[in-house]
């Protein structure tokens, strides 16, 4: 009756699915970030199923979705970024830091149509990094990292004070069909 039980049980069986595909193909790393990426999507699916029984985020049921989305959200995130070789070497191109900015954009309209911010969390290192890239490639060597704190802390400042504003234009835009079962705004 715990709520991080269920979380602990889907984490546990994507890790067991995960060890047996890679004991049967051993030594591709790709292959491995592509079955996380699967599991966190999959997690992620089952949170979604738990926070629709429970709109209005008032039983044990959006304690446990609560968890399922804060496994999934790093499993979905820190997949996804190393199948996008971010880290990979000291540099990465405009291009894939602009794609980085992107995918934490597109994560953070998912976070606030689901009102979740996990996913926001687990890509954060990922979106500093892209910026900081960006503000180096663009000569500001020296004040790249001062650039980088701001703009994000800035956005994330901004965004957690307008969450609910933002939230409400997120959601308006969506489909009935789709609003309806998501958590109330």
């Amino acid at each position: 009756m715990v709520p991080i039980t269920v979380a602990a049980g889907a984490a546990s069986a994507a890790g067991v699915v995960a060890g047996l595909v890679l004991a049967a193909f051993p030594g591709d790393i790709r292959l491995a970030y592509l079955l996380l990426l699967v599991g966190g999507l999959a997690i992620f699916a089952l949170a979604m199923r738990w926070d629709m029984s429970d709109r209005t985020r008032t039983t044990r049921r959006a304690d446990v979705a609560f968890w399922l989305h804060l496994t999934a959200a790093p499993m979905i995130a820190h997949s996804l970024f190393n199948l996008l070789g971010v880290f990979r070497g000291d540099d990465i191109s405009i291009g894939k830091a602009v794609v980085v900015i992107l995918l934490y954009i597109a994560f953070g309209l998912v976070g606030l149509a689901v009102d979740r911010r996990a996913l926001l969390v687990s890509s954060l290192a990922y979106v500093l990094f892209a910026l900081y890239a960006l503000f180096k490639q663009a000569g500001a060597v020296e004040l790249s990292a001062a650039f980088t704190a701001l703009v994000i802390g800035s956005s994330l400042l901004l965004l957690s004070a307008l969450w609910h504003h933002a939230r409400m234009l997120v959601v308006g835009a969506l489909p009935p069909s789709l609003t309806n079962r998501l958590p109330y705004a």
